[in-house]
This record gives C-alpha cells, structure tokens and sequence, in this order.
C-alpha cells in the first residue's frame, strides 16, 4: 500500500469521525434545550458532554488537515489546480473557524448554566443553532464536492 492510500484513509476515517461526531454534538445541544427549564442538574450534564465532543471533533479536524496536506504533497499535480479541491479547502477552513465561534459560544451557555451570565436562553439557542446549522451546510457541501469532483 503506497503512503498517499494510507493518509487517504486516516482522512477519510477522521472526516467520518467528525461528521458522527458532529451530530452527536447537535442531538446533545437538543436534549440541553429541552432541559434547561425543566432540570438544569440534567442540562449541565449534557453540556458535560459537549465539551468531550468538542476536543474529539478538533482532534479529527487536525487528522483531517494533516493527512489531506500529506495527500495534497503526494498527488498535487492531479488534484491541486481543480476547482473543486480549492473550494474543498476553503470549506474545510470555514468550518474550523466556525467551530472555533461554536466554542465560543457553548462558553456563554456554560455561564449561563451556571448563573454566570445575564444573556437570554433564546439568544444563546439561536446562536448555537445558526453555527450548527452552518457547518452541517458546509459538510454536506464537502461531501458532495468529493463524490463530484467537477473541474
């Protein structure tokens, strides 16, 4: 097996990791909404788990940068001047600095959980919600970029 087979597989499985991991996160920022008035012991509990699906979803990111720089170092030539992979990368840098703003903001909703904040629970909902909605746009986006591969 040739190493570019190899990073293309450490990709491919970082990238399935995170999307899992993703929707995992969002069903997670679900059940926190349904018990934020009802049972905050639940909610922050919840919000207990965001934050391990935050650090496995940054750890998936940095394989998938790493290993598609790897790949990028072995097959430039083929695939580096196509639109499509230039549109893939930006995507995939967007989708760090939203998940970079989504951290910022599960840190407002970890105040407001603990009393340390006076911003409202919509506001916090909506935000988080627009950032999650923004980055499942942009994953489906990726994925389809890479079934497609137009020029």
């Amino acid at each position: 097996m040739t190493a570019y087979y190899c990073y293309l597989i450490v990709h491919l499985s970082a990238f399935a990791l995170f999307t899992g991991t993703f929707v995992a996160n969002m069903i997670t920022y679900n059940q926190i909404w349904q018990y934020t008035e009802k049972d905050e012991t639940t909610a922050k509990a919840l919000f207990a788990t965001t934050g391990k699906y935050a650090r496995l979803m940054g750890i998936s990111l940095g394989f998938i940068v790493t290993a598609g720089i790897l790949m990028m170092t072995q097959m430039h030539k083929v695939y580096g001047g196509q639109l499509w992979l230039r549109i893939k990368i930006a995507l995939v840098v967007i989708l760090i600095i939203l998940r970079i703003m989504s951290v910022k903001s599960s840190k407002r909703l970890e105040n407001k959980l603990y009393d340390k904040s006076a911003i409202s629970w919509p506001d916090i909902k909506k935000r988080i919600t627009i950032f999650n909605l923004a980055q499942l746009i942009i994953i489906a986006t990726i994925i389809v970029l890479s079934v497609t591969k137009f020029n």
